[in-house]
C-alpha cells in the first residue's frame, strides 16, 4: 500500500459575514478529493465519512462561537487562527463608509495544518482495514 493511495485531499471552505450587531450568515462546503483505494466502494464511504466528521467538527466550533463573548485583547495561541486579522474584516461592517481602510477590506486566507488529524485517520483506516482482511481470512 503507497502512502498515496491512503492520503485524504479535503477543503473546508466557510464564507461569514454579520447580519446585524449580535448575528452573521454562516455558509460552508466541504469538499473531499474522490479515490479509487481500497476500491471505489469502500472510498465513496470513506470520503462520505470523512466528509461527516469535517462537518461535526465544525459545527461544534460554530457552536462554541454562537456562546462566546467578546475579549478585546485576548490570549491567543497559534490554533486560534486568524482572530484579529477577522476582526479588522468585521469592522468595515460597523463603521461609516468613508471610516473604511484597506486593511479592513484586504483578501487574506488561512489553512490550517491538518497533518496531524490526516495520520490518526490513516492509522484508523489501515487498522480497519487489516481487521476486515483477518476477518475474511478466518471465514475462507
Amino acid at each position: 500500500m503507497a502512502a498515496s493511495d491512503t492520503e485524504v485531499n479535503m477543503t473546508l471552505i466557510n464564507s461569514h459575514y454579520p447580519i446585524d450587531q449580535n448575528s452573521f450568515m454562516l455558509n460552508y462546503a466541504i469538499k473531499v478529493k474522490k479515490s479509487d483505494f481500497p476500491n471505489p466502494e469502500i472510498a465513496q464511504e470513506s470520503g462520505l465519512q470523512m466528509a461527516e466528521f469535517i462537518k461535526y467538527g465544525f459545527e461544534q466550533d460554530v457552536q462554541i462561537w454562537n456562546n462566546k463573548a467578546r475579549i478585546d485583547n485576548p490570549l491567543l495561541c497559534e490554533e486560534d487562527g486568524p482572530v484579529y486579522q477577522l476582526r479588522r474584516w468585521y469592522e468595515q461592517f460597523y463603521v461609516d463608509v468613508a471610516d473604511i481602510t484597506p486593511e479592513m477590506t484586504d483578501r487574506f486566507e488561512f489553512e490550517i495544518d491538518t497533518t496531524r488529524p490526516v495520520e490518526s485517520w490513516k492509522a484508523e483506516v489501515t487498522e480497519i482495514l487489516r481487521k476486515r482482511e483477518e476477518e475474511q481470512a478466518q471465514t475462507v
